[in-house]
C-alpha cells in the first residue's frame, strides 16, 4: 500500500542495537544552575519513554529502543511520546546525549540530532526542525506522577501549538446568574458613589448664627515616660529600667522541599530531577529595651476664647511660667477658626457648617439668606456661598 510505513530495520533482527547519543548523564550529581523558583537541582537518572503505534495499536513501546514498531514496522512518532509509570521506567545505562531528535522535513520521522540523512526516506537533515517536546511533568517528592498516555501527548503538543500561535484560549464556563447580578449590583453601586461626591444641587439656606473660636496651646517641660533601645537611649535619661525583648528576626535555613520532574530530553529518553527549594524559619533576635524618664517639652492644655458675631474677637489671655525649668510652660502655636451655622429653607433640618476667613465671616450677617451647591454625598461646597 501507498501509505504503509517502510522500515530499514528488521524488527526480527535481535542483533540490532540502538545507537546512543555524548554527555553521560549522572544519576544524584548537580544538574547545573537551578531553574527559578528551586535552590539546587540534581539529576536523578535518564529513562525511557514510551510510546504506542497507531498502524497496529502496539503499546508501550520504548523511545530509544524501538525507533521502529516491532510489530509492523512503523516508523516511531515523536508527537506519540509520552512518560512511564514510575514502575514502568526503564534506566537507560551509559546514556551518551547529542540532543534532541530532527524531524525530516519529507517524511516527518523523527531521526537523532547527528543523522545527516533520514533513516526511513533518505532525505538530507540539514534543516531539519527539532521535534517538539513534552511539558515538564512535576510531583513532590514521595507522590508519584500522574498517569501519562498518548491521548496526554496529544493534548499537551496541541496546547502548546496554541500558546505559540497566540490562539485564544477557550472560554471559561459560564458563572452562575446569581453572582452575575451581585458583581453588577455592587458596580453600579460604586459608580452611583462615585458619582454622588461629584454631582450636588443648588439650595437656599439662612445663615443661623455665627461662632468664633481662638486658640493657644502651651507646651511645659516635664518628666515624661519615653522607651527605646537602649543602644539609642537619649543621655539624659533617668528611671531606666532594662527587659530583653525581640528587636527582629532573621531567616534561618530550616530543611527544604523537593519536587520531583521528568524532562523530555527529545531523543526517546526523558531524565529525572529533584529540584528543591531551603525552607526558612524566623528566629527572634533579643535586644535590651529600655524604659526611662526623661524632661521634654510637650503639649500640656490649649487655652481657648469664643464667642457669636456680636462679641469682641479676641486671643484668650495666657499666663503661663516662663523659663527652661521642669515645669515652666511656652507657647507651642495659635490658631482661629470662624463659622456660619447654616440650615436650609425648605428643608430646616439639613444643616452645614462652613468655616470662613473673618472679614468674609463678617460679612454676612445672621438671617442672611444665601444660595449654596450640596453635594449628594459629602456636603456643602462652602466656597460656593453667594
Amino acid at each position: 500500500m501507498a501509505n504503509e510505513p517502510q522500515n530499514p530495520q528488521d524488527p526480527n533482527d535481535k542483533s540490532w542495537k540502538p545507537a546512543f547519543d555524548n554527555i553521560p548523564d549522572n544519576p544524584g550529581q548537580p544538574a547545573g544552575s537551578p531553574p527559578p523558583g528551586y535552590d539546587r537541582v540534581e539529576e536523578a537518572g535518564t529513562f525511557q519513554m514510551l510510546w504506542d503505534c497507531k498502524y497496529c495499536s502496539t503499546k508501550k513501546l520504548l523511545g530509544v529502543t524501538h525507533k521502529f514498531c516491532p510489530s509492523c514496522g512503523a516508523a516511531q512518532d515523536a508527537n506519540a511520546r509520552y512518560f512511564p509509570s514510575d514502575e514502568e521506567a526503564i534506566a537507560v545505562e551509559d546514556h551518551e546525549y547529542t540532543g534532541a531528535d530532527k524531524k525530516c522535513g519529507n517524511c516527518g520521522t523523527a531521526n537523532a540530532a547527528k543523522a545527516e540523512f533520514c533513516t526511513q526516506c533518505g532525505s538530507p537533515m540539514k534543516d531539519a526542525k527539532t521535534v517538539s517536546l513534552r511539558s515538564e511533568q512535576a510531583t513532590a517528592e514521595g507522590s508519584a506522577f500522574a498517569t501519562d498516555s498518548r491521548a496526554n501527548a496529544k493534548q499537551d503538543f496541541e496546547a502548546q501549538k496554541a500558546g505559540l500561535s497566540g490562539a485564544a484560549p477557550e472560554p471559561e464556563a459560564p458563572k452562575s446568574k446569581k453572582w452575575y447580578y451581585i458583581g453588577g449590583a455592587v458596580g453600579v453601586g460604586l459608580v452611583a458613589l462615585i458619582s454622588s461626591f461629584f454631582i450636588s444641587r443648588s439650595v437656599e439656606v439662612k445663615v443661623d448664627s455665627h461662632n468664633w473660636e481662638r486658640v493657644v496651646k502651651v507646651e511645659s517641660y516635664k518628666g515624661r515616660s519615653e522607651s527605646a533601645w537602649c543602644s539609642s537611649m537619649p543621655f539624659d535619661a533617668y528611671m531606666v529600667i532594662r527587659k530583653r525583648e525581640v528587636s527582629s528576626t532573621n531567616q534561618v535555613a530550616d530543611g527544604e522541599t523537593c519536587d520531583m520532574v521528568r524532562v523530555d530530553k527529545g531523543n526517546g529518553t526523558f531524565k529525572k530531577e529533584r529540584r528543591c527549594k531551603t525552607k526558612y524559619k524566623s528566629v527572634p533576635v533579643y535586644s535590651d529595651k529600655c524604659y526611662y524618664r526623661v524632661n521634654r517639652w510637650g503639649h500640656e492644655r490649649d487655652i481657648t476664647a469664643k464667642g457669636g458675631l456680636n462679641d469682641q474677637v479676641a486671643w484668650p489671655a495666657v499666663n503661663i511660667r516662663s523659663g527652661s525649668c521642669v515645669g515652666c510652660e511656652r507657647e507651642g502655636g495659635r490658631s482661629e477658626a470662624y463659622n456660619l451655622f447654616l440650615s436650609e429653607i425648605k428643608k430646616p433640618d439639613k444643616k452645614y457648617t462652613c468655616a470662613f476667613p473673618e472679614a468674609q465671616w463678617r460679612a454676612i450677617p445672621d438671617g442672611a439668606v444665601k444660595k449654596i451647591k450640596v453635594r449628594l454625598v459629602g456636603g456643602a461646597k462652602c466656597d460656593t456661598l453667594n
